[in-house]
C-alpha cells in the first residue's frame, strides 16, 4: 500500500497529525506498536494542563496561541468535551526564572492573568504558600482530557479515510526518493514520513537503513499520584495549578471524580529502554516523593488512592526538536512538555511536509543543529 504520508507514533502529536493530514485529503497511515489510547507513552493519565503564560519561555507562545485556537475548533468539530477552562494558577517565588517568565509573557502578550497574594490563594483555594511567594492566575485556560483527545483525533482521522496499523516496524529503506516501511504484518510505501514516536523514537531510528543524524533525546520515567479529597473540586472552581518549590514544579488538577492528580515536573528516573520502565510502586519514592511535600501546601488533601508512570522525551536543553532529518522525513521529538501543543504541532508537521520546509521561527528555536 502506498501513502502520501505515514505517521510513526500515533500519540500526542501523531494522532493530530493524522487528523490534519486526512482533513487535507492526503492518503494517510498511522503506525503504532500499541492501539491508542494506551499507557505505554507520555499522554496517558486522563489530563494535561494547558497554559499560555509560559514559564519555559516566550518562544513557545505563538505555538500555544495557535494550539488554543485549534483545541477550541477540535472540541467543536468532535462534539466531545475536551477542554476544561478552569484556569491555571502559577505559584512560586516572584524572583524565580519560571515566575518571571510567566509574568513577562502575560504582559508582552496581553494575556488574561491576575496576580494573587498568598492570603488570597489560601482564601480562594485552600492552598497555603510561604508569605514571600506570589500567584498568577491565568483565566480561560485549564486542562485537556489527554486520552480522550488522542482517541478522538484518531477516530476522526479514520472517518476521513486514514488507515491505522498496529504493528512493530522492523526496517525502513529508502529507494528512489520513497520510503519502504517493513512491519511485522505488512510492507507499505510512503512519500513522506512524520516521526513522532515520543520517548522511544530511537527504536525507529535504529531500523532505518540509511544515514540519519544523531538525535539527543532520552526517556525519563515520571510518576503521577491521585489523592482522595472532598476539597479542591472542579465543580467548586478550583483551577489547575503549578507550584514551584524545592527545585521542582508540582503540577496538579482539580478533582472531577477520580481524585486530585499531582505530578512532579523535574523529579524522575533516566532510562534507556522500555524494559527499564518500572511500574508504579516498583520504586519506593513513587508513593512518597509528592505526598511528603504537598500536604504542607494542601492540608485538605486525603490519602493516596492510586498512581501511574509515564515517560518524558528529554533533550539536553528540555526544548523541542522540530526538524527534517532526511529530505522527506520530519522529526518531532523531545516534547517533554508537549501535549498542550499537540494540535498545533500536528498541523505544523503536516504543513511542513507538504511545503518541504519549516517556518524560520521554528528553525531558529527548535532545529536539531543547535546541539552540534
Amino acid at each position: 500500500m502506498k501513502y502520501d504520508v505515514v505517521i510513526i507514533g500515533s500519540g500526542s502529536v501523531g494522532s493530530f497529525a493524522g487528523y490534519y493530514a486526512s482533513r487535507r485529503g492526503l492518503k494517510t497511515c498511522l503506525i503504532d506498536n500499541f492501539l491508542p489510547p494506551h499507557s505505554n507513552g507520555s499522554y496517558h493519565g486522563d489530563t494535561r494542563i494547558f497554559r499560555i503564560a509560559y514559564g519555559e519561555g516566550e518562544k513557545y507562545i505563538p505555538l500555544l496561541q495557535r494550539a488554543f485556537e485549534l483545541w477550541g475548533e477540535f472540541e467543536q468539530t468532535s462534539g466531545q468535551k475536551i477542554f476544561e477552562r478552569c484556569g491555571v494558577l502559577n505559584i512560586g517565588d516572584p524572583a524565580s526564572a519560571f515566575m518571571r517568565n510567566v509574568a513577562q509573557s502575560s504582559k508582552d502578550f496581553a494575556l488574561d492573568t491576575m496576580p494573587l497574594s498568598p492570603q488570597k490563594i489560601s482564601q480562594l483555594y485552600g492552598i497555603n504558600v510561604p508569605d514571600h511567594f506570589t500567584g498568577i492566575l491565568e483565566r480561560g485556560t485549564g486542562f485537556v482530557y489527554s486520552d480522550k483527545s488522542v482517541e478522538t483525533a484518531i477516530r476522526l482521522a479514520v472517518g476521513l479515510g486514514a488507515d491505522v496499523l498496529i504493528s512493530c516496524i522492523r526496517r525502513i529503506e529508502k529507494q528512489g526518493g520513497a520510503y519502504y516501511i517493513y512491519t511485522d504484518s505488512s510492507q507499505i510505501l510512503a512519500d513522506k514520513i512524520l516521526l513522532s514516536a515520543g520517548s522511544f523514537a530511537s527504536e525507529i531510528l535504529s531500523v532505518c537503513a540509511f544515514d540519519l543524524p544523531q538525535i539527543p533525546v532520552k526517556p525519563k520515567r515520571k510518576m503521577l499520584n491521585w489523592f482522595y479529597s472532598s476539597s479542591y473540586q472542579l465543580r467548586d472552581a478550583m483551577p489547575a495549578f503549578i507550584m514551584e518549590f524545592n527545585g521542582d514544579h508540582f503540577y496538579g488538577f482539580p478533582d472531577f471524580g477520580s481524585g486530585v492528580k499531582i505530578g512532579l515536573n523535574v523529579f524522575g528516573q533516566d532510562i534507556t529502554t522500555r524494559d527499564e520502565l518500572l511500574g508504579f510502586g516498583d520504586i519506593e519514592s513513587d508513593k512518597r516523593a509528592i505526598a511528603e511535600h504537598i500536604r504542607a501546601f494542601m492540608p485538605s488533601l486525603g490519602e493516596l488512592c492510586t498512581g501511574a508512570v509515564c515517560t518524558y522525551a528529554m533533550t539536553p536543553d528540555e526544548g523541542f526538536i522540530i526538524d527534517f532529518i532526511d529530505s522527506c522525513l520530519l522529526y518531532l521529538g523531545g516534547l517533554s512538555h508537549g501535549f498542550k501543543f499537540a494540535p498545533a504541532l500536528g498541523e505544523l508537521g503536516i504543513s511542513a511536509l507538504q511545503r518541504g520546509e519549516l517556518p524560520q521561527e521554528i528553525c531558529r528555536h527548535f532545529s536539531l543543529g543547535r546541539f552540534s
